[in-house]
């Protein structure tokens, strides 16, 4: 983040106080100021984030890969379905019966 985080709650008429911190707190949670604040709490040697940095390229690569192999085999399954059904002799269904 190389901006920082700009959040402000503004508390409504007869709105409690405990809902606007909560209000206040999820925004906190959503723009990512606890994670920026841990990771800031602590020197990082370069090194280290470099490390960090590949393992998380490496993560993401492998759940890609992960992923692209789940869509082609259920690809590879509907195709096999629509086959079986073609050779059962269903009819297409194209409107015309």
């Amino acid at each position: 983040m190389s901006t920082k985080p700009n959040v402000s709650v503004t508390v409504r008429r007869d709105e409690p106080l405990e809902r606007a911190l909560k209000r206040f707190k999820r925004m906190c949670e959503r723009v990512g100021i606890r994670k920026l604040v841990r990771a800031k709490s602590y020197y990082e040697k370069p090194s280290e984030a470099r490390r960090r940095e590949l393992r998380k390229q490496v993560r993401n690569r492998r759940r890609a890969e992960r992923k692209a192999k789940e869509r082609s085999q259920r690809k590879m399954d509907r195709a096999r379905a629509r086959r079986a059904s073609l050779a059962d002799g269903m009819p297409q269904g194209d409107g015309n019966d």
